[in-house]
């Protein structure tokens, strides 16, 4: 399979309040700085991290005024130490609002994905983004998705066909759903034979409790990382040429599933 290849991946999870934007910015900060230290190439962040996840006029009015700090503070430090920045976050184009994640690239402006599935209340505020979106940094292909997002396993299989050899997750995803997360972050690695890193927030918001646990999963959708319930972080080293065998190769645990997939069935 030739030369391994490994990128060290960073999972930031904690309860970001919605009175105190400024101090989920410095939380934030804290952590990326923390996992810095443990050289990654990659962070990422919960949904909606630098405000806190809510849909009320108070939450989104601070999430507004805290946009444009966000993304010099993310900038700066992605430049300075090299890292990818990947977090939850909302994003004012123009009129319009979107629930979104930014993809801080070194050296780079700011893109965005704008969420294209929106989860109950939050249909009253954000527009629907309309593309998927991946990017590649350090040979590696990463595909974003968002919370609500992984029960719908073709965003993920879209982004898998198209490359994606690590899919992106942040969310706010409710405990009284927790069933739901623990299968489908699984789900979605072993049926696309990719490595997915979930960045959850914990504790309370204002309208629900957080599921927490954020985690790395492998091909196998073995949770090789996981935060537990409190606040933190976890970071692991992929081996990029796992997702190969598990696409391709049937020996031992991988299951081929794409060496298998009958595309003339789904056209």
């Amino acid at each position: 399979m030739g030369k391994e290849k490994r990128i060290r991946i960073g999972v930031v999870q904690f309860n970001s309040k919605t009175d105190e934007p400024g101090e989920n910015l410095e939380k934030a900060v804290n952590y990326i700085e923390n996992l810095v230290e443990e050289e990654v190439d990659l962070v990422l962040l919960p949904e909606m991290f630098n405000s806190g996840y809510g849909t009320d006029e108070l939450v989104i009015k601070n999430a507004i005024e805290m946009q444009e700090e966000t993304i010099e503070t993310l900038s700066a430090l992605s430049d300075y130490n090299d890292v990818v920045i990947v977090g939850g976050m909302v994003n004012k184009a123009g009129e319009d609002l979107y629930n979104s994640s930014v993809i801080m690239l070194p050296y780079n402006e700011p893109v965005y994905y704008n969420k294209t599935h929106l989860f109950r209340n939050e249909k009253n505020v954000f527009k629907p983004g309309n593309a998927l979106k991946s990017f590649d940094f350090a040979g590696v292909k990463f595909g974003i998705l968002m919370c609500y997002e992984i029960g719908f396993p073709e965003i993920s299989r879209k982004l898998s066909r198209e490359g994606a050899q690590v899919l992106l997750v942040p969310f706010a995803f409710g405990k009284e759903r927790r069933e739901i997360y623990e299968i489908a972050t699984r789900a979605r690695a072993i049926e696309n034979g990719c490595f997915l890193a979930a960045a959850s927030q914990s504790g309370r918001c204002p309208s629900m409790e957080m599921v927490g646990e954020s985690r790395i999963v492998s091909p196998s959708g073995e949770i090789i990382r996981d935060c537990g319930n409190g606040e933190g972080f976890c970071l692991a080293d992929l081996d990029i040429h796992q997702v190969e065998r598990y696409r391709y190769k049937e020996s031992g645990n991988s299951h081929g599933y794409f060496a298998n997939l009958r595309e003339d069935l789904y056209r």
